[in-house]
């Protein structure tokens, strides 16, 4: 007689339910292979992101290190600059030295320079000076020096004027010598009146560029020299005058309206009325005219133009004179 197996319903139940499962749920080979690429991705996407990180941070060092190598060249490069000022610091005998217009007569065209130096030592009856002093590199001229109550060596010299005026002294202690250069200093520059200006033209042109009719607005402003506010002196400039040349030959003048713009410079203003004619391969010349209370006359030159091919390009800017000043734009008769 065959035995019967008695389950218990519970157990039933739980078979019952795996097999629901199994059937419901089946795990295929595309979901396989779906999980496998999913899984590839994010592996692939965590790698470009640590990538970029490790680029990002070997650029932060790379800038690191170049920041501290362009720190280093550049203390490196004043090495040689603290060097040579140490240098010169430690031959300069004096404590103080200076070079300085103190007088100028412009009608003249003079300048008094004084020249002061004063020795780090001084030794009662044992120390003298001479300047030297040249003009435009030209033949130097010996000065003697008188000694101050403060042991400081002072003389002055009248000259006419020059570009720049070179000084050295050579201070003499027994039977050594110490020289010293005291640099160059401006002088018709520092002492003549500063001029600036342009001539904003208007072309219109003709003949397929071959020819033009010409306006526009000239400005020029004079401002006093540095010389003449240390010295808290004026400027006034009379008949203000504007000039235009075409290859040399003068084709307007008109006086020019003055305009106080500042208590340091004076603007002059001159808008041109009647256009005047060009043609390609001729030069424009605009001069600016005056002369002040000690009737010196001044001319500036304002703007050479060369008219070219439809066009107007900026030419060389020279004024033939001896004593040309500001880039041979201004001439002092």
């Amino acid at each position: 007689m065959e035995e019967k197996k008695f389950e218990h319903p519970e157990e039933r139940q739980d078979e019952t339910q795996e097999k629901k499962e199994k059937k419901q749920y089946p795990v295929t080979r595309r979901d396989f292979y779906g999980c496998v690429i999913i899984l590839l991705i994010a592996i692939f996407l965590q790698g470009m992101q640590t990538r970029a990180l490790i680029r990002r941070g070997n650029t932060q060092l790379e800038n690191s290190i170049a920041n501290r190598i362009s720190s280093v060249e550049s203390r490196i490069g004043n090495i040689p600059n603290s060097i040579e000022t140490a240098l010169l610091e430690a031959d300069n005998p004096f404590r103080e030295s200076s070079v300085e217009i103190v007088a100028a007569n412009l009608k003249e065209k003079k300048v008094t320079l004084r020249m002061t130096a004063m020795p780090k030592e001084w030794k009662t009856g044992d120390t003298s000076l001479k300047f030297y002093l040249s003009c435009d590199g030209g033949e130097k001229i010996a000065i003697d020096a008188t000694a101050g109550a403060d042991h400081s060596f002072t003389a002055e010299k009248e000259i006419p004027f020059c570009e720049t005026a070179a000084v050295t002294a050579i201070l003499q202690r027994g039977d050594t010598e110490y020289p010293f250069d005291l640099g160059e200093t401006s002088v018709a520059g520092a002492v003549y009146p500063f001029f600036s200006g342009d001539f904003l033209g208007s072309y219109s042109w003709v003949a397929v560029g071959k020819e033009a009719t010409v306006g526009g607005d000239i400005n020029v402003e004079v401002q006093p020299s540095d010389w003449m506010m240390q010295k808290d002196k004026s400027l006034t400039l009379k008949n203000p005058a504007i000039e235009i040349y075409v290859d040399g030959k003068r084709v307007q003048k008109h006086k020019m309206q003055a305009e106080v713009a500042d208590t340091n410079f004076t603007c002059y203003t001159y808008t041109i009325e009647k256009a005047f004619k060009v043609k390609e391969g001729q030069y424009i010349e605009v001069y600016f005219k005056a002369e002040d209370e000690n009737g010196l006359k001044y001319t500036y030159l304002v703007d050479r133009s060369h008219v070219t091919n439809g066009d107007v390009e900026t030419a060389g800017s020279v004024i033939e004179a001896a004593d040309s000043v500001q880039e041979g734009r201004l001439k002092v008769e």
